[in-house]
């Protein structure tokens, strides 16, 4: 009981730390955007506690499904569980604390390839409609994506978010200023997010004025109603890229493939 406490007192320290400044919030999307599958609960205590993990699952999963142990002194990443009668501690490892036995195998951790953006482009000018200058670079489309899966969740996050607002920097905004910062913030954070798992430089594109309203969601529950909303539109958007990706690769492989019984 006391270790729960202790990690329901990390998350409350990290939601404020994160969304103090520009800066942090964008060192927590960094984190979030290698483990997008996962909801912003958890990333915000993997962030707190193993801000550099790339893939994350319990210790079961490794032995069963991966065929990896957990190293001998590796530590646990601590989330909380929600799901059952009581809420309780989980324990997560991330890669970088396992090896890999007879049998075992790697995670398939998916790269976008340079020679890939193109086709990826595509994708997501036909999924999206997107056309003129959303579709003159990748970077270009993420954001219009960012941008419309947006506006598609404003409205039901706005009719969450204003029961949450006493006590924040947000209390005493009228309602078209509250929902112009959300809306900036999330379409931001999304397109970080995508950039970044992409492998895209986001200095180039991102600057600390871009985020200087997430200090406005200085308390749990606004950070809350900004946070799952970034997450789990960059999962909707990423899982449809990945598969882009992946078929790529399957496709690559096959013709690598053929042109090596070609040879032989």
């Amino acid at each position: 009981m006391a270790r729960l406490q202790e990690i329901r007192g990390l998350a409350e320290y990290t939601a404020k730390d994160v969304s103090s400044s520009p800066k942090d919030w964008m060192k927590y999307l960094d984190t979030a955007a290698k483990l997008y599958r996962y909801p912003f609960s958890d990333t915000l205590l993997i962030h707190a506690q193993r801000p550099d993990a790339t893939a994350c699952v319990s210790l079961e999963a490794w032995n069963q499904r991966m065929g990896r142990w957990v190293n001998r002194g590796a530590k646990g990443i601590a989330l909380i569980d929600d799901t059952g009668p009581r809420r309780q501690l989980r324990y997560v490892f991330d890669v970088s604390d396992t090896h890999m036995v007879k049998g075992g195998r790697t995670p398939n951790l998916w790269q976008l390839q340079k020679e890939q953006e193109e086709a990826v482009l595509d994708h997501l000018a036909d999924a999206y409609g997107l056309e003129g200058g959303d579709t003159e670079s990748l970077s270009n489309a993420l954001m219009a994506v960012a941008s419309y899966m947006a506006e598609e969740n404003l409205e039901e996050a706005m009719e969450g978010l204003q029961y949450e607002i006493e006590d924040s920097f947000l209390y005493g905004l009228d309602e078209d200023s509250i929902t112009f910062l959300y809306r900036e913030v999330v379409t931001n954070s999304v397109a970080y997010m995508m950039m970044s798992r992409l492998g895209i430089d986001t200095e180039s594109y991102f600057e600390d004025d871009d985020f200087r309203d997430v200090t406005n969601f200085n308390t749990q529950e606004t950070l809350n109603a900004l946070g799952f909303a970034t997450s789990d539109i960059v999962e909707m958007g990423l899982s449809e890229i990945a598969k882009t990706v992946m078929a790529l690769d399957r496709q690559n492989r096959i013709i690598a493939s053929q042109n090596r019984n070609e040879y032989n």
